[in-house]
């Protein structure tokens, strides 16, 4: 009898284990598919639940100012507020020098986090860079709030013949540049409010420039200067023990420290310019941290305690938003910046 041999490549049993290695194969595929993309995901919501919501660590404020004074006052409520609203550490860096340039650059070479906050001035943000060339706010800083705004008291020696604003004109009319005014410092923002007034008021005085207005005000007290222009906090206990003579305040409504002390433009002189202190951060800051920052401050300083803080030195809260800040403080900026170009301040 002969015997069939069949083609290997045809046997029934060659044939089903190359089917079943086929399927094994290709489930093994699809299997190792799906786990990875299962993996993939695991890692990714796991990545997501370890990320935590704007603030998730310390914060740090650069107040550009000598220890001292309204700025430092303002710096550790702003401290105190964020501590309680967030949770997370504040340290204060007192960082002055170079018209507070220093701190101002030292912010906008900063992570763009929100973590490093700048207290912000007006004296910083327009009337430094017209000093210091290589500090350029509008190009390095991105703007969070004007926190308050500051008001300057016009006062007068009490031995100075004018005891009223419309006299006080008279005199310096009388009298042009012999009515010495001193100010905190060489190109302060008290310093071009007074330049301001001088216009305003078309008279000419004589600048009387300080390293702080504390010499001023003694310098004031002692009968070497006529006048002083400087912030509310600085002079409220001179002027309640009525030690000096105020004349007006540059807001445009009283001072709630200094109710008895009149507006110019209660006094027929349309004239304000006040200073102010806000929060900045460097520029590149996402804007939803930029809005998460304004919302923690707004909510913090919208506080009975916080308010009574405030009054108590003469600030008045403002709490602008990211967008308002902006416009406000480029609009001032071309004012300021011009005036400070007209007094030749050495530049830097």
């Amino acid at each position: 009898m002969r015997t069939l041999h069949l083609p290997r490549s045809t046997q029934p049993s060659d044939s089903f284990h190359t089917s079943t290695e086929t399927l094994m194969n290709t489930l093994k595929t699809s299997l190792a598919r799906r786990l990875m993309c299962l993996t993939a995901a695991l890692i990714a919501t796991g990545a997501a639940s370890q990320e935590k919501p704007f603030p998730n660590k310390p914060f740090t404020i650069l107040a550009p100012y000598a220890v001292g004074g309204t700025a430092d006052v303002l710096a550790r409520i702003v401290g105190d507020v964020l501590r309680k609203e967030t949770g997370q550490p504040v340290m204060v860096d007192v960082k002055p020098g170079a018209g507070g340039s220093i701190g101002g650059k030292q912010v906008a070479r900063s992570v763009p986090d929100g973590y490093t906050l700048l207290l912000n001035s007006s004296g910083v943000n327009s009337v430094a860079p017209a000093v210091y060339r290589d500090f350029k706010p509008e190009e390095m800083l991105s703007h969070v709030t004007v926190l308050v705004d500051v008001p300057f008291v016009f006062v007068a020696n009490n031995n100075f013949p004018a005891k009223n604003l419309p006299d006080f004109i008279k005199y310096a009319k009388q009298k042009p540049s012999a009515v010495r005014v001193g100010n905190a410092s060489l190109g302060s923002h008290g310093h071009l409010t007074q330049v301001l007034f001088d216009k305003a008021a078309g008279i000419e005085l004589s600048s009387v420039p300080y390293k702080g207005s504390t010499p001023a005000i003694t310098d004031l007290l002692g009968g070497h200067v006529e006048a002083v222009i400087t912030n509310v906090e600085a002079l409220k206990q001179f002027i309640d023990a009525n030690r000096i003579t105020p004349l007006f305040i540059t807001s445009k409504a009283r001072s709630s420290a200094l109710p008895q002390v009149p507006t110019a433009t209660e006094l027929g002189l349309p004239f304000e310019s006040v200073a102010w202190f806000g929060i900045s951060v460097a520029k590149g800051t996402p804007p939803q941290v930029v809005a998460a920052l304004h919302s923690i401050l707004a909510k913090g300083f919208d506080d009975k305690e916080v308010r009574a803080k405030l009054q108590q030195v003469g600030m008045t809260q403002v709490l602008s938003t990211p967008s308002d800040t902006t416009a406000r403080l480029q609009a001032e900026g071309r004012v300021l910046v011009k005036v400070a170009e007209s007094l030749n301040l050495p530049q830097n």
